[in-house]
């Protein structure tokens, strides 16, 4: 590798040499995609599910009978949006030639008037655009596309959904599923896999008994890659590009950055940068970290303006240890208000996407962030209340 150019990948998704473990997921979900089983993956942003997808496909690859679909919601605010990405996605997984997607396009999308656009590379960038002259007709035979195209082509196709979450937004989001539902629970030739980051809303579309979509499939809740996992990781990138990191020093990058996947890889980077010998210190990850947090001043100012004092008073609290949030003492202390402005307080934090709360268990999603305010925000003041 070229050891001018950094052995760690950030902001993109990772495969190959940068993938970190997780056998057993792969492993699952390989199964899962082989058997047509179902698959819902829930976890905080940024944990690393859509990496996990792509290496599965990866891994996969040599399967001829096998193709992946990617459709990603986040920017999605209609059904038609919805039916848009996703018929072009399987277009472009089940045809290997622009030649062969336009004829697919001919055979299969029917009833509905296709608008084709091309893009920079005609040969192999194209976008859709549908227009429903039946209604509910049309969405009906949209949905049963991935099937119908399938099954012609005597492939599995696994048709991955991202940010799965949003589709609440939508006009009429139940009446949506439902109709999801009634078309996606028949289908054999195609198994989907769902992910989201919003832990809350995803368990509400899926653990729900009144939803439509409760018990679709196979649930699964992506944990943190293990210790044991990063400390060989990032000895394995520095090493890419001849530089030399001890056990302990790697253990304390994973451990300030509590983890997570994105951090871990953002910290290596700035640690790399930072390492201009051939070895990375303990010293030289706390000046990179240092950087990392002069880079995010100005966001987490701004970030900090949008918090409420209630909501700020209940970071607090938690920064110092606190579990007990509705004890009197704490609710006075803190200046929290009453236990019902604490569950709203909590609430408005898992939606600004600060702490993801599930059960017992709460999470920073920024474990930068939670450092920032440690460290500038409060500073030495964090226990002074």
């Amino acid at each position: 590798m070229n050891e001018e150019q950094s052995p760690f990948l950030i902001g993109t998704l990772v495969s190959g040499e940068h993938f970190v473990d997780r056998e057993w997921p792969r492993d699952k979900l390989r199964s899962n995609f082989r058997s047509g089983i179902n698959t819902v993956i829930i976890s905080p942003r940024r944990w690393g599910k859509s990496s996990l997808i792509k290496q599965v496909a990866v891994d996969m690859a040599r399967e001829r009978n096998v193709r992946f679909a990617f459709v990603d919601l986040f920017h999605v605010r209609t059904e038609q949006d919805f039916l848009e990405r996703t018929t072009e996605a399987v277009v472009k997984a089940l045809g290997r030639t622009m030649e062969q997607r336009l004829a697919d396009v001919k055979e299969f999308v029917r009833g509905v008037v296709p608008q084709v656009s091309f893009g920079m590379d005609p040969r192999s960038e194209f976008s859709l655009k549908l227009d429903l002259p039946d209604g509910r007709k049309s969405i009906t035979s949209l949905l049963d596309l991935p099937e119908r195209m399938a099954t012609a082509k005597g492939v599995r196709l696994v048709l991955c959904i991202d940010e799965f979450q949003n589709i609440a937004q939508l006009p009429d989001p139940t009446g949506f599923q439902k109709m999801l539902r009634a078309s996606w629970q028949h289908q054999r030739a195609v198994c989907h896999v769902i992910y989201g980051s919003k832990r809350h809303m995803m368990m509400d579309l899926f653990n729900k008994q009144s939803m439509p979509f409760y018990r679709f499939g196979d649930i699964m809740f992506l944990d943190k890659i293990k210790r044991e996992d990063w400390i060989p990781f990032i000895q394995s990138r520095f090493a890419s590009v001849r530089k030399t990191i001890n056990a302990e020093t790697c253990d304390h990058l994973v451990a300030r950055m509590q983890d997570h996947s994105y951090h871990v890889q953002m910290l290596g980077h700035a640690a790399w940068l930072r390492t201009k010998g051939r070895t990375c210190t303990r010293a030289i990850v706390d000046t990179a970290l240092q950087d990392l947090l002069n880079q995010h001043d100005a966001l987490y100012h701004r970030l900090v303006d949008d918090i409420t004092t209630p909501q700020l008073n209940y970071l607090r609290a938690f920064l110092n240890g606190v579990e007990q949030f509705t004890s009197k003492e704490t609710l006075r202390r803190y200046d929290l208000g009453s236990s019902a402005n604490v569950r709203r307080v909590t609430q408005a934090l898992e939606n600004k996407e600060i702490l993801d709360l599930v059960g017992e268990e709460t999470e920073w999603i920024d474990p930068l962030f939670k450092i920032w305010l440690e460290e500038r925000f409060w500073g030495g003041r964090l226990r002074m209340v």
